[in-house]
């Protein structure tokens, strides 16, 4: 046991250049489907722009506090079939 909690150390040695390209590899593609996704989102000029600077200048931590809102937002969208439509006033 004690063997497999040592493979998952931060040691120098076990963090090599590959390593690092990977993890900053995969953050790179995360913020940008975070950014598209909030760009995909109704929101208006200003929410957009506040989310926008939430996730970029707080990295992971942005991409957390935007994650409830992006949960809420699809699952409002998947339910509208319950929704009556509207009339139309003629």
């Amino acid at each position: 046991m004690k063997d497999i909690l040592n493979r998952f150390s931060l040691e120098s040695v076990k963090i090599s250049n590959q390593t690092i390209s990977i993890a900053v590899l995969l953050y790179v593609v995360m913020l940008a489907c975070v950014i598209w996704s909030i760009h995909e989102q109704p929101f208006n000029k200003k929410e957009r722009f506040f989310w926008l600077v939430i996730v970029i200048l707080f990295g992971p931590f942005g991409i957390l506090a935007y994650l409830p809102v992006a949960w809420r937002n699809a699952a409002t969208g998947s339910l509208s079939f319950w929704r009556k439509p509207k009339r139309s006033r003629s």
